[in-house]
């Protein structure tokens, strides 16, 4: 089972050269207060538009607020094989 978002719609994995074309960790890493901090953006916004309830945006919200904090500490491993922080 891939946990790749298009994991499901391929019998194949990708060709090495594209994986490392398509990998953002490095950017990811850098940018990772603003990335998180535009995600509770969105998450704030689903839920005031209805499209996700209350107690998800606060899951989601605390999820993330976890994530900062672990990246922040310096226990988040980044590591090439994620597609996305």
């Amino acid at each position: 089972m891939s946990n790749h978002m298009w994991g499901g719609r391929f019998s194949a994995g990708p060709d090495a050269i594209m994986e490392e074309i398509n990998a953002s960790i490095g950017f990811d890493q850098r940018f990772f207060r603003q990335d998180i901090t535009a995600s509770i953006a969105h998450t704030n916004m689903l839920a005031k538009t209805g499209i996700i309830s209350a107690g998800d945006r606060d899951n989601i919200v605390s999820g993330l607020t976890d994530l900062l904090k672990e990246i922040e500490s310096g226990k988040f491993e980044f590591s090439p094989a994620l597609e996305d922080i």
